[in-house]
This record gives C-alpha cells, sequence and structure tokens, in this order.
C-alpha cells in the first residue's frame, strides 16, 4: 500500500487508533497506521522478560476495566482477559492503607474500631469542623474539597502530598472537580474499580491484542515514522485520523499546551512488593507509586510465585517538547489554547481528525478510548 493510495491514514497506534483502523479495515477501507515510536499498542505496550516471563507494562500499569458490554464484546473479540481484580494499598509513615479510603482506612488511621455507619458518621464531623475552621464553604480547589469531604487529617495523609507531587505544584492550585472523581467508601470493599462489570488483563499482553486488532489485509503498518515527516507525500483526498498532540502537530504555533510527564526505573529484583501497586502518599517519598508486574498474571502461578520481580517505580516530571506526554492539565485557560489550536487544525488539515487521548486533550481510561473510537469510526462510514 502507497503512503497516497489509501482511504485512511492514523496516526497513532495505540488502542484509540487501532480500533478505528480495525473497524474501517472490516469494511473494505485502505488504512495505513503510523506511529512515531518502534512499536505498536501506545502507552499499553507491553513485552514478555525472556528470564522471568513476566509481562512488563512499559509505561504504568494499565488495566483493562469497564461497565459497557458493547466495549467488552468488541475488545474480547481479540483477547482472552484473567480475571484479575485491581487493589491498590498506600503507604504512609511506613504502614498500609487500602486506597480508596475505605471503612478499613478511616479505622486504621484513628485506631479505631468503628462500624460502618459510625465511621460515616464520624468522617462528615471531621469534614464540618475542619471545614468550619478553615472557613470553607465551597470548595474553590483541590485542597479545600478535600478537607470538606474527608477532613484535615485523612486529607494530609492519603491526597495532598500524592496529589502534589503528581501535578508539581500546591493542591491549592488545582481544580477541586479532580478531587470529585476520587471515592470515599464506608465499606470494607477495597476493589478499586469498584463498579467495573468486566475487568482483567490481556493473557498473552496488551501489544498481541493490538496486533490482532490490526491484522488485516487492508491495515499496513509503519513504525518510527512521524507524521510530520511524511505528511507533504499524502494525497489531498486521504483523511487522516490524527492520535497525537495537536499543539507538536502545529509546531508549538502558539505555545505548549499544558501536559504532565513521567519517568519509570525499572528493576529486576528478588524485593517483591507482595501485590501489584502500592502509592506512596509522604512527600518525602519522590516517586507517586510502584509497580510490580507480575502479580498481574493470576493465570499464571508459575510467574508469580517465582523469587524475581520486575519492580517499576513512576516519577512525576514536568513535560518538555517533543518528549512523552502521558495526561493533559485541564483547566480553563489550557482549554481556550486547545481549542484555538483546534481550528487552527482545522484550517491547515481539512481533512484531519482529532482523536485519543492526546488528540482529544482528555484524560481517558481504556474503556472510553475503545468506545470513542468505535463512535467515530461508526460516524465515518454513515
Amino acid at each position: 500500500m502507497k503512503i497516497n493510495d489509501l482511504d485512511y491514514l492514523i496516526v497513532g497506534a495505540g488502542v484509540f487508533g487501532a480500533t478505528v483502523a480495525e473497524r474501517l479495515a472490516d469494511i473494505g477501507k485502505k488504512v495505513l497506521v503510523i506511529d512515531r515510536r518502534k512499536h505498536l499498542a501506545g502507552n499499553i505496550y507491553s513485552y514478555t522478560d525472556k528470564e522471568t516471563g513476566i509481562e512488563v507494562h512499559k509505561y504504568g500499569s494499565h488495566i483493562f476495566h469497564t461497565e459497557m458490554k458493547e466495549v467488552w464484546d468488541y475488545i474480547t473479540k481479540f483477547t482472552g482477559f484473567n480475571d484479575y481484580v485491581h487493589t491498590v494499598n498506600t503507604r504512609h509513615d511506613g504502614k498500609l492503607y487500602p486506597m480508596p479510603i475505605n471503612l478499613d482506612t478511616v479505622n486504621l488511621l484513628y485506631d479505631t474500631n468503628m462500624t460502618a455507619g459510625e465511621a460515616e458518621k464520624f468522617v462528615a464531623r471531621e469534614a464540618k469542623r475542619d471545614s468550619e475552621k478553615y472557613g470553607i464553604k465551597e470548595p474553590k480547589n483541590f485542597e479545600e474539597k478535600g478537607i470538606s469531604l474527608v477532613g484535615e487529617k485523612l486529607y494530609t495523609a492519603f491526597l495532598k502530598n500524592y496529589t502534589e507531587k503528581q501535578w508539581n505544584t500546591s493542591a491549592k492550585n488545582l481544580s477541586a472537580e479532580i478531587l470529585s472523581r476520587i471515592p470515599v467508601r464506608f465499606s470494607h470493599d477495597n476493589r478499586y474499580f469498584m463498579t467495573a462489570k468486566y475487568q482483567g488483563i490481556p493473557c498473552e499482553g496488551y501489544t498481541r491484542m493490538i496486533e490482532k486488532m490490526l491484522d488485516s489485509d487492508n491495515v499496513k503498518v509503519r513504525l518510527g515514522v512521524d507524521f510530520r515527516d511524511i505528511k507533504n507525500e499524502i494525497s489531498r483526498d486521504t483523511k487522516i485520523v490524527y492520535c497525537g498532540q495537536v499543539d507538536q502537530l502545529l509546531d508549538y504555533e502558539l505555545g505548549v499546551l499544558p501536559w504532565r510527564s513521567l519517568k519509570f526505573e525499572m528493576e529486576k529484583t528478588e524485593n517483591s512488593l507482595g501485590e501489584a501497586v502500592i502509592n506512596e502518599a509522604d512527600a518525602g517519598v519522590p516517586y507517586t507509586r510502584a509497580h510490580d508486574y507480575k502479580y498481574y498474571q493470576i493465570h499464571q502461578p508459575d510467574v508469580i510465585e517465582q523469587k524475581l520481580s520486575i519492580v517499576a517505580k513512576e516519577y512525576p516530571a514536568d513535560f518538555k517538547k517533543d518528549e512523552e506526554a502521558y495526561y493533559p492539565v485541564n483547566n480553563v485557560e489550557s482549554a481556550r489554547l486547545y481549542n484555538r489550536y483546534v481550528d487552527l487544525a482545522k484550517e491547515r488539515y481539512p481533512n484531519l481528525i482529532l482523536g485519543g487521548r492526546l488528540g482529544a486533550y482528555q484524560y481517558w481510561d481504556m474503556d472510553k478510548a475503545v468506545k470513542n473510537a468505535l463512535e467515530l469510526a461508526k460516524g465515518l462510514v454513515g
């Protein structure tokens, strides 16, 4: 397939781009998928370590979870999933607590043995007292929202420092809306995705899942290719689905959109975490969480039971031009700048559609990315 002999060019070989490509190819459209990285699957890329058999998530843990049957029915055409259910502990002052905050978290922190009803009333009193203490009526930022939701002690122990490390700014500078998505439970349920009807890890890994999605005579894939290097070779009639950064596409002409990045420090070690993920809530620990990837492979007991682990520490990082952008800094100003870039992209590239987490400037879970890709593909073919 020549670069000017195709119906669609998909820029980005992650789950969004792969879903759009698969749906278009299924109805006979000729599709070229390119990615500037030298591997498929975007940030969900995984590979098997030959020595241990551990499936390593190169860009941090990714757990597929959804309440949408349509998405589950679609994605399971390309992979089987194991029965992994995600749970997370957070370390504070050397002690592990269930996260999100639940009944056990409250009792452990306060050294009490309250019932669900007692704990709910207790936390409400703490939140009311501390809100009055700081004069919080309508929370204007993350810190005020946290205090008004769970009180100062729970907020400071588990939310404040972790979040300030993640965003590299004071919690007072962050939107209260960020915290509205963090649940607080008054039960012993420690499932991270409590309402997810479908959940698991691909038995053959995420990269193999994407390979199967793109396994079609109507799809060609070129890796290690930057759109900016080939854009002049593309026919004006070719429709483009662009899953990258719109500010980078337009050479940061209007300025750099606010992004956050991550760095990973990987180690093969006998010092296992004992679970898949541990969050680090204290300011003195420079990373936000550690991943022990073998614990995702519950369908392979021999992998879990071996002495060796592959542990990755995740460090938040400031974004720099042309480095990896992981998630947007959503606020009124960044939304304004993004919309200006969208208008400029439409003017420069009339056949270009922005999509995916980077293209849409949204922090989507995988199921939301798949859902949006399915809807886009359906709209493209009528």
